[in-house]
């Protein structure tokens, strides 16, 4: 095992050279690698001193890497195609989910410093928990149309229509659309407006269910979900 670099060492580079060492991805033979425990803390102290660019920049980092590893959970958890039929969408909503959880959670946080991978099996798993009784619901509501499939294109068609167009090339810009937006997106909004945010809009809870995470009210929640999507509509539609 490598000696990993001292965080104040990596935090020292220009952000050219910073972006350089975070891309590299041999994680058992080069010794610069820089592990994801590391990239978090990294991101967590660039945004406690609000420095937007830095946060920006390992944010995306961060959020490749997460979307990896969702990705490759969702196939080997069978969450793609078994609970949702689009591996993008799939990847997409659990990495969302994931990043809800550090930023709203102390202690998951403080564990994805010392393990993240361990931390995003837990995190994953219940994840694909919450999607078994929403698939048995929509199961049962699809199965009710059945009578109706004569009278136009079935669900099922339009999404194999639409995975059929899910080419590498879209997919990487799929991709990368997410991490530069994902990383805008933790720049302007607060910890518990991104939690929020990502719940409702990304992983599909209920706002009680938000707020039984977050501690708070069900007020609150509706709090950062409005000041969220004001800061959202003044961000992305100027």
């Amino acid at each position: 095992m490598h000696t990993q670099e001292p965080d104040s060492a990596i935090e020292a580079l220009d952000d050219s050279a910073l972006r350089a060492r975070l891309a590299r991805s041999d994680w058992e033979h080069d010794p610069f690698f820089v592990s994801d425990e590391q990239v978090f803390r990294l991101f967590r102290r660039a945004r406690g001193t609000k420095n937007t660019v830095r946060t920006g920049l390992i944010s995306e980092v961060f959020s490749q890497r997460l979307l990896e590893r969702a990705r490759k959970f969702v196939l080997r958890a069978r969450i793609f195609p078994g609970l949702i039929d689009d591996l993008a969408r799939a990847s997409h909503e659990l990495a969302s989910c994931m990043w809800g959880h550090l930023l709203s959670s102390a202690s998951d946080a403080a564990h994805a410093e010392k393990a993240f991978g361990q931390l995003f099996e837990r995190r994953a798993i219940s994840f694909q928990r919450r999607l078994l009784p929403k698939k048995r619901k929509l199961q049962m509501s699809l199965d009710s149309m059945d009578e109706d499939a004569d009278e136009g294109v079935s669900a099922t068609e339009e999404l194999e229509e639409l995975q059929d167009h899910n080419t590498p090339d879209l997919l990487a810009a799929r991709r990368q659309e997410f991490e530069r937006a994902n990383g805008r997106l933790l720049e302007i909004l607060t910890q518990k407006e991104y939690a929020t945010f990502v719940w409702l809009y990304g992983a599909d809870w209920q706002v009680q269910e938000v707020a039984a995470a977050l501690k708070v009210t069900v007020k609150s929640v509706n709090n950062y979900k409005n000041s969220a999507l004001d800061k959202i509509r003044k961000e992305f539609q100027q």
